[in-house]
């Protein structure tokens, strides 16, 4: 039996609760209807080209195919891995658009963090939105949620240390959550990062503020995925404070060095209400890890339901 396995086997006998709700609060009615997805895509780029701030970010794909990571638009270029996190987006699309979608509240709105640091959690983040951003009819938000050590875009090499961010909206320094959400080369890839560093961020993170920007994210485009690159779990009270606002969790796991202990405590930590699931990193020759994906058996029988 895997650590995984263990530590989900463990925490269902330890805890009421399944790691799936079985019965979801209804969602509040939207004030408006949310726009259509070509408007909503239009609303975004009239935005980044009347701001001087809303330069659009340009990823080198290339680089990244060099360095092992999921191929954007060469299918001959890293077919495992790129195959891999194909499998890994659809259970996820399923949660979040799919019949799983009843079961899960802000289902579109996807944490990506581990139990400890190093363990591949920007990594994950970063192959998923690439994954998910070769869909023909979604589109995906890569949100750089650790506030505290900002990564993703030092993995993707792209600019952002002097712009606004989501700390900055939350402060109120910015008027529009437009302002701080930034179009990239990749069509269907937008970036929102962590913004300024503030020694209140946890509790910027709690407010309300913060609240309705999860709301508006989930309801506002019918077609994006929301992915957060959020702090390791254990240890970082900003990661719980967010995990409440949210519908599914991924948790990186590094094969043969994660502790089950710490396996156990990350999701005793998470809200009940989410879907869990697993990103097991497995070690391999090369700059870079392979991964694959696991759920708990009551999560497999909750998606395939």
């Amino acid at each position: 039996m895997s650590i995984i396995e263990k530590a989900l086997q463990k925490k269902q006998k330890a805890s009421k609760p399944s790691l799936i709700s079985q019965a979801m609060a209804e969602q509040p009615d939207n004030e408006t209807s949310p726009p259509a997805p070509e408007q909503a895509e239009k609303h975004d780029l009239a935005n980044s080209q009347h701001q001087p701030n809303k330069a659009v970010l340009h990823i080198d794909t290339d680089r990244l195919e060099r360095c092992g990571m999921v191929s954007h638009s060469n299918n001959k270029a890293n077919p495992q891995i790129t195959n891999e996190y194909r499998s890994i987006k659809r259970k996820i699309i399923h949660n979040a658009f799919g019949q799983a979608a009843s079961h899960h509240e802000n289902g579109n709105l996807v944490m990506i963090s581990s139990s400890r640091p190093s363990e591949g959690k920007t990594f994950t983040s970063v192959n998923l939105a690439l994954s998910l951003a070769s869909e023909k009819d979604k589109t995906v938000l890569l949100v750089d949620a650790d506030v505290l050590k900002p990564s993703t875009g030092k993995l993707l090499e792209i600019d952002v240390n002097n712009k606004p961010g989501l700390i900055d909206f939350l402060l109120g320094e910015v008027k529009s959550v437009s302002e701080v959400i930034y179009q990239t080369s990749i069509p269907n890839l937008r970036i929102l990062p962590a913004g300024t560093s503030h020694h209140l961020s946890n509790e910027l993170l709690a407010s309300d503020k913060m609240a309705s920007l999860t709301k508006e994210l989930a309801t506002r485009y019918p077609d994006r995925l929301v992915l957060f690159d959020c702090p390791p779990l254990l240890g970082v009270e900003e990661t719980i404070t967010v995990s409440k606002l949210l519908g599914q969790a991924m948790i990186v796991v590094e094969h043969g060095k994660t502790k089950m202990a710490d396996v156990e405590k990350a999701i005793s930590e998470l809200n009940k209400q989410m879907a869990i699931g697993f990103i097991v990193n497995k070690a391999m020759q090369g700059a870079y890890s392979q991964y694959e994906y696991g759920y708990g058996d009551d999560y497999k029988k909750e998606s395939q339901s």
